[in-house]
């Protein structure tokens, strides 16, 4: 989303400027008019990025980690609960910041404070700290005079990411250790072990297996052709991340992802948790349902999801409901469907999205039990079948040298 830069003056007639991010201009003015303030002028920014500036930010620390963001969030609830101005309590915290790219962050954020901008304008010269579902709450937050409870949501929001990083990390922990378990036995034995005894067999005069003829020529082409073989490996493997970091190339990925047997139910269900639980975090805060929808897309790390959910936003903007908008999606059952359409009719959406966050929570990790479940034994079997194989490889020839020496 493109960054801009903005003047205005507010109601008392005191010249108010910073950045923003938004989708266009219209949408910062009605942001601005919004808030109390008047536009005088709104123009693009280019955010420039030289290798100097690339080398700088790596040597300030690398990436932030969630749990430094929740404890940042938590820290800054507590410290303007308890009326500490935030210049102060942003100065306080870069003292005892884990990395040196927090401290930086910080730091600037305090300058940009001390120059007369508004915290969420501070933030946003860092979107590689905070995301834009992040200023968007501390926005929402400053206009209504609850920034306390924006920090609050804030850390709802960050926990709820490191959790659900957390539990895809460690459901997909041990089959990536069968694996990998697997790929290092395949290797060894074709790169080793196979070589040293077709040496022997090529000695012998004995007829072998088939199995072991093809295995002896596959470890031969290998050992003779492998730089050819890694760099078409590299080339291949090289292609297909840049194919996958294009838009098209992504949006066919993220689409055919939640179409594949059994992992597709769940993908499309962990869609549906970062949905419910994004989408009640900012409507809880007080964010716009249109600006909502915008931030829900941004924040669901799935291109044909975010085509639906802003499909949603459009149609919104044509004047339809919420509850007609999402049944032109194909993600929501019938279920959600109705329990949208009773929170329309009571006001309570920030609430029935907590309960479906819930519902779908547990049924997410009831998925990814029955997941390791599936896969676990099968990848086991797997792993069996070819030490199994290579091993008959190996030793059948063996053996047929045994019965020859005793003959």
């Amino acid at each position: 989303m493109p960054t801009f830069e903005f003047q205005g003056r507010d109601a008392a007639g005191k010249v108010v400027e910073g950045l923003r991010l938004a989708s266009n201009i219209d949408n910062i003015s009605t942001q601005l008019i919004r808030e109390g303030i008047t536009p005088v002028q709104i123009k693009p920014v280019q955010m420039e990025e030289d290798a100097w500036k690339f080398i700088d930010d790596w040597l300030k620390g690398g990436r932030i980690s969630a749990d430094e963001l929740g404890i940042f969030s938590r820290q800054m609830y507590t410290l303007s609960k308890a009326g500490v101005p935030i210049s102060i309590a942003i100065k306080r915290l870069a003292e005892t910041a884990r990395s040196r790219s927090m401290t930086a962050a910080l730091n600037g954020i305090g300058e940009a404070l001390e120059a007369g901008q508004d915290l969420a304008a501070a933030m946003q010269r860092y979107p590689k700290v905070f995301t834009p579902v992040m200023i968007s709450m501390i926005r929402v937050g400053q206009s209504s005079g609850r920034l306390d409870e924006a920090f609050l949501h804030l850390n709802q929001y960050i926990e709820l990411e490191s959790s659900a990083i957390k539990r895809l990390a460690s459901a997909m922990r041990y089959p990536m250790f069968i694996l990998t378990v697997m790929v290092a036995a395949v290797f060894v034995v074709n790169t080793f072990v196979i070589p040293t005894f077709s040496k022997v067999y090529a000695t012998a005069h004995i007829t072998l297996p088939t199995l072991t003829i093809a295995l002896i020529a596959i470890s031969k082409f290998t050992m003779d052709y492998w730089v050819y073989l890694l760099c078409l490996f590299l080339s291949g493997l090289g292609w297909w991340i840049y194919y996958l970091r294009t838009p098209e190339g992504r949006l066919w990925w993220d689409t055919v992802r939640l179409k594949i047997p059994i992992i597709g139910l769940l993908m499309k269900r962990i869609v549906l948790l970062r949905f419910t639980q994004i989408f009640a975090i900012v409507t809880k805060a007080g964010v716009p349902l249109l600006e909502s929808l915008t931030l829900v897309a941004q924040a669901i790390n799935n291109s044909h999801a975010q085509e639906e959910i802003l499909g949603m936003r459009e149609a919104i903007l044509r004047g339809k409901t919420l509850t007609q908008s999402a049944l032109m999606v194909d993600f929501f059952t019938p279920l959600e469907i109705q329990m949208l359409t009773v929170s329309e009719e009571t006001g309570e959406l920030a609430e029935m999205l907590q309960q479906m966050s819930s519902f779908y929570e547990r049924e997410v990790d009831y998925d990814l039990k029955r997941l390791n479940d599936i896969i676990e034994p099968l990848l086991i079997v797997c792993l069996a079948v070819v030490i199994l194989l290579l091993a008959f490889a190996v030793y059948l020839p063996i053996w047929d040298l045994i019965k020859l020496a005793h003959t």
